[in-house]
């Protein structure tokens, strides 16, 4: 097997059984590619979900969409047709995910779909966004803050002098800040699951080593004693070696004289 399907099957799987399948697949690789496998990171049920609409084939159109919305924004073309679009292809896409986790066992809550359907609207804006959602392997939900895509250019306009820098819509700046709040509130609240996955990850590691070194003690002591019990029994094999040769040595002479004395007897 190799890594890049090896690593396909993991993030295809529920998060519940990510690490025993990471353990189970890096059995079957070879070193350094079990390490890599080994250091991947197990997604978060929101991510999973995502990776289950990749898997699914239902993803290739929002990419699409948002290669030509970042296309029209970088432009100064008309997004209004687009946005409509996407407006109904995430909702949909949001049902489809919410089915194919229900199918595979596990229902979103309203948190894990609001981070859904913020992964696919930053898939839409942000090209990096999107190419980590292609692959199927998330480990954590994608946010985008704003409603163009990362690195926009705005229409270039030739003036005589540089003009000054457009005052934001109140009304618009009052949704970015809150998107802005939104998002960073998502990342804190990523972080803290994330930490909580590698104490869990942590305190699992510590008692399985803990394990470890308490058996190594027990084995150990096994061969300082089986040691012990060798060189024992290794000057008891000496012993037995010079008493079974005495007793040898007491029998050929008595058998000799046995035979001599009958010989006498006979004369």
């Amino acid at each position: 097997m190799e890594f890049e399907t090896a690593a396909d099957r993991l993030y295809g799987v529920a998060p519940s059984e990510f690490t025993a399948t990471r353990k189970r697949l890096a059995g079957e690789l070879p070193r350094e590619d079990a390490r890599r496998l080994t250091a991947l990171r197990r997604p978060t049920v929101s991510a999973w979900a995502v990776n289950l609409l990749v898997r699914d084939g239902a993803v290739a159109p929002l990419l699409e969409l948002g290669e030509r919305m970042r296309e029209a924004w970088s432009s100064g073309g008309d997004v209004s047709e687009p946005e409509r679009e996407r407006g109904a292809l995430v909702d949909g896409l949001l049902r489809r995910a919410r089915e194919l986790a229900e199918e595979a066992g596990r229902q979103l809550n309203e948190a894990q779909s609001r981070e859904v359907e913020d992964t696919l609207q930053a898939a839409i804006a942000d090209p990096t966004a999107a190419e980590a959602v292609r692959t199927g392997r998330l480990e954590h939900p994608l946010s985008h803050a704003g409603f163009g895509p990362l690195g926009a250019v705005a229409p270039s306009v030739t003036h005589r002098r540089k003009p000054a820098a457009p005052k934001e819509d109140p009304r618009l700046r009052a949704r970015r800040l809150a998107e802005e709040a939104r998002a960073a509130s998502r990342r804190a609240e990523e972080a803290e699951r994330s930490l909580a996955e590698w104490r869990s990850e942590r305190d699992a590691a510590r008692k399985a080593l803990a394990a470890s070194d308490r058996r190594l003690r027990e084995l150990r002591e096994q061969v300082k004693d089986a040691e012990a019990e060798n060189v024992e029994l290794g000057r008891h094999a000496q012993v037995t070696e010079r008493e079974y040769e005495r007793a040898a040595r007491t029998a050929e002479d008595a058998r000799r004289r046995s035979d001599d004395a009958g010989r006498a007897a006979e004369r």
